[in-house]
């Protein structure tokens, strides 16, 4: 009888030793899942942010491009407007200086 219930008792510790082995495999493998699966959120993660950023930046080009136009517009007009300005002077100062050439020679 004392034989039986030590061959019980190592019974028992195999099978206990049995389920720990598993329980460490499972636990092995839950902690490998995990970690797999952090990687693949954090991999989701940064590609959702780069194309956030991505978009953010078009976004303010765009907004930059938008206001770049009307200042464009501005300047074009306003050489326009200095440009004729000094076409203008420049006439009236041909002629200013032809007019004193001619006078100081004594030829007209």
């Amino acid at each position: 009888m004392l034989v039986e219930i030590i061959k019980d008792i190592r019974t028992a510790e195999e099978k206990a030793d049995e389920i720990k082995r598993r329980a460490q495999a499972d636990a092995r493998k839950i902690v490998q899942d995990a970690e797999l699966k952090a990687a693949e959120v954090f991999q989701q993660s940064v590609a959702a942010a780069e194309t956030e950023s991505r978009e953010i930046i078009i976004a303010a080009e765009n907004e930059g491009q938008s206001q770049v136009v009307p200042v464009q517009q501005r300047t074009a007009e306003e050489i326009q407007r200095v440009t004729s300005a000094a076409r203008e002077k420049q006439e009236s100062a041909i002629l200013l200086v032809m007019e004193r050439i001619v006078k100081t020679d004594g030829d007209s």
